[in-house]
């Protein structure tokens, strides 16, 4: 019985043996585990990979709640990471939204700052597929929308072109003034030469009432060298101013000319269309325009600009004022517009008719107050050049322009042409057409 109790201890101490030194064998090794897995999770929170750093604490403290400071690091990361997801909800919210609104480099910005969580993946499809795509379909748009203005630019160029070569040079500039991106710089150039040759005409007008014909002929000139079939008929007045040096420099006779009781036909003219013709004063007749436009008298905003440009053409600021007023209104414009009809008639006495026609044209379009008046004295114009040139069958245009003019003059109530003004044949034929 003592043999087999003490046989019995010695197996259970062998046991306690074996156990003892396994226990010895795993100890160093289970150590070495836990902190090989605390300063993996340190260099994984160094390196801001707060997840694999709350993976590795966190299995540290569940092994041995007590191991240095690893249960504390698990749940502050742990902490920190909710937050961070909180946050990251907020990123990737406000991302969709820039990116909806197609503002993508915001939606960039935003994507790119979520580093972590569930939102990770979604921020990255954005970043690596959404966003370049959007960006590459709207570069697409955009160039299709180019090019849907250069061809609108292009064809409003081309309609300036035409209207600046048809010598309706408001519109022209009007136009040209509209024009944007590659054909802006040729619509530039346009406009330059359309006030160059204004300015000339000008200088060349202004010459010519100071009777300085031969400073006239170099206006004149210049304006020809930009267009010599522009408006004004530049060439037709080179030629005028030099029949009037050729008269100057003729000598005379020693006999008296005639006595002539009657005013000269300019002046009479002059009487018909306005009573005189003061000195303009521009600065105040700009003031009142402006004032006019402000309270929305269209009528009187117009006639002021256009009284201020029959004296100065090229003045910039009533050709603005007068094109910003509203294209579709039927204003009749102010009695101010007269001197622009007195401008027309005059050049129709001095011979000058194409002049003539042109300015009266512009009063007329412009709506002036004496259209009937403005209307003959067109007629009467092409009238004469009809007869001037020989009653040229290809010329019957002339004559069938006048007797259309006449036709609208006539459409006037209580309207008498100035008879004593004109030729008999001229009246002959206002008062045959019907």
């Amino acid at each position: 019985m003592l043999t087999r109790y003490c046989n019995q201890i010695n197996r259970n101490f062998r046991y306690v043996l074996l156990g003892a030194l396994a226990l010895g064998l795993c100890l160093p090794a289970w150590a070495s585990k836990k902190d090989d897995d605390y300063k993996a999770a340190q260099a994984a929170a160094a390196a801001g990979q707060n997840e694999d750093a709350m993976k590795l604490y966190c299995s540290v403290a569940k092994e041995d709640p007590g191991y240095k400071d690893a249960k504390q690091n698990c749940d502050n990361i742990k902490t920190e990471l909710l937050k961070e997801e909180g946050r990251n909800e907020g990123r990737y919210s406000d991302g969709v939204k820039a990116f909806d609104a197609g503002d993508y480099d915001g939606a960039e910005q935003k994507f790119r700052n979520i580093r972590s969580g569930q939102y990770l993946a979604d921020a990255q499809n954005y970043l690596n597929v959404k966003i370049p795509q959007a960006r590459k379909d709207a570069a697409a748009k955009a160039a299709a929308a180019q090019n849907s203005n250069d061809a609108a630019m292009n064809a409003k160029f081309d309609q300036a072109v035409q209207a600046y070569t048809s010598n309706n040079f408001s519109a022209a500039q009007a136009q040209f003034g509209q024009i944007s991106g590659k054909r802006q710089g040729d619509a530039q150039a346009y406009l330059n030469k359309i006030q160059q040759y204004n300015q000339a005409m000008q200088d060349g007008d202004n010459h010519a009432n100071g009777k300085d014909y031969k400073s006239a002929i170099d206006g004149y000139t210049q304006a020809a060298n930009i267009k010599s079939d522009g408006p004004g008929s530049p060439q037709n007045k080179i030629s005028q101013m030099r029949s009037l040096m050729a008269a100057e420099s003729t000598p005379t006779n020693n006999n008296p000319p005639p006595v002539n009781n009657n005013p000269p036909v300019n002046h009479v003219v002059a009487a018909i269309v306005e009573p005189s013709r003061p000195k303009l004063d521009v600065d105040k007749l700009m003031r009142e325009a402006e004032a006019a436009k402000k309270k929305g008298d269209i009528g009187t905003a117009k006639g002021k600009y256009i009284a201020i440009l029959a004296e100065n053409s090229g003045n910039a600021a009533a050709k603005a004022g007068l094109d910003s007023l509203p294209k579709d209104s039927n204003a009749v414009a102010s009695a101010d517009a007269d001197r622009l009809l007195a401008n027309g008639i005059g050049e129709f006495y001095k011979g000058a008719y194409e002049d003539a026609e042109v300015h009266i044209k512009d009063y007329i379009e412009l709506n002036g107050g004496k259209a009937a008046l403005a209307y003959f004295y067109r007629a009467a114009s092409k009238l004469t050049r009809y007869y001037l040139g020989g009653e040229k069958p290809d010329e019957k245009r002339l004559y069938s322009e006048a007797e259309a003019d006449f036709r609208m003059a006539k459409k006037t109530p209580g309207f008498n042409p100035p008879e004593k003004m004109v030729s008999p044949k001229i009246i002959q034929v206002f008062k045959s057409t019907s």
